[in-house]
């Protein structure tokens, strides 16, 4: 009798062993997944099991509306504003469910809770869910700078019987309480060769990219020399490993140098009437009149698409000569500038 107890004895603490060895990274609350914002996760609940936390803490107590038989935990993080977070709980696909009724289903909670798993901390949030296709939510109200745990297990729809849901699907976190503080800095207007402070900022670790004429690219105000009109990423990488990204554009304002001479005929050369450097002044505005101060072309903006072309409406103008204004829109050293245009055909 001794000898077959400590058979079973044995073997249910190996067992046990092995449910625990195999337990997936994230099957314990203390080993969340983090979620980061608006980067969909794809993950599973293989190797979960019923162990719920390192220390052993009793969860079961606490959440009663599902059974967490296999059960995996994932997490999010506000921001210092808090508010409302979207979950979208997608793509949903689930194996080895003898229960053909209930197959591809898992069930959902949402949980605040402190790493201390106290009672006084723990608290469901939203009704739980049981779901074979989508869910998308809102959760409102949420607390600044805290983790939200979403704890998701295979369907287990026979209490007295243990059926293994494997199951995979898709997390997405989106709303205004959980978007990221990262920002780059408002764009910048400077004469070429100025040297400029960027102003970005962020939770977490930045880079600049290009590091080219930064004195650093590892802090969020390093000093740049610019040279030509540049676009700078940033790069902040938070506390759970998420990447957050955002450009500032640096306009270096060059002299403009206008061209008075335009032959629309389809060669190559001259087909529109040109000003140098004038991708660098995004706010500009152009005008263009003919001799009896009628206005044959108007934009706010002078890039390569917006060139004119000698024409009016999609109709050639005549040869002859015209006039345009030309205000730079430019935030340092606004300009208007005045000259003739000749348009040969």
């Amino acid at each position: 009798m001794f000898r077959k107890f400590l058979i079973l004895f044995l073997l249910n603490f190996f067992w046990n062993t092995i449910l625990f060895c195999q337990a997936g990274a994230n099957n314990f609350f203390e080993n969340a997944h983090h979620i980061c914002f608006k980067q969909p996760l794809t993950y599973d609940n293989i190797y979960s099991n019923s162990l719920h936390s390192l220390s052993s803490y009793n969860i079961d107590s606490l959440i009663n509306c599902i059974n967490l038989d296999n059960s995996s935990w994932y997490k999010f993080s506000t921001n210092s504003s808090g508010g409302s977070v979207d979950v979208l709980i997608n793509q949903i696909a689930c194996s080895g469910d003898s229960n053909f009724l209930f197959q591809n289903s898992i069930e959902v909670v949402f949980i605040y809770a402190d790493l201390n798993l106290s009672t006084e901390s723990f608290e469901i949030i939203d009704f739980c869910h049981t779901l074979n296709s989508s869910l998308y939510l809102t959760l409102p109200n949420l607390l600044p700078n805290k983790d939200y745990y979403i704890l998701i297990d295979g369907y287990n729809s026979l209490d007295s019987v243990q059926i293994s849901t494997t199951c995979s699907y898709q997390i997405e976190i989106s709303g205004i309480g959980a978007k990221p503080n990262t920002n780059a800095g408002e764009d910048m207007f400077v004469f070429p060769g100025s040297e400029i402070q960027l102003q970005g900022y962020g939770n977490g670790t930045p880079h600049w990219y290009p590091s080219l004429s930064l004195d650093s690219a590892t802090s969020f105000s390093p000093f740049f020399t610019a040279n030509t009109t540049t676009d700078l990423l940033l790069t902040v990488t938070d506390a759970n490993g998420c990447e957050y990204q955002d450009i500032v554009r640096v306009y270096v304002e060059p002299p403009l140098v206008f061209y008075n001479t335009i032959t629309p005929n389809n060669d190559g050369k001259n087909d529109f009437w040109t000003v140098k450097n004038i991708e660098n002044y995004p706010f500009c505005r152009v005008e263009i009149y003919n001799k009896w101060g009628q206005q044959v072309y108007q934009n706010i903006g002078y890039s390569n698409t917006q060139k004119w072309d000698g024409n009016i409406n999609g109709k050639p103008l005549p040869s002859g000569t015209y006039f345009y204004i030309v205000d730079n829109g430019s935030k340092i050293n606004s300009e208007i500038f005045k000259g003739t245009i000749s348009l040969l055909r």
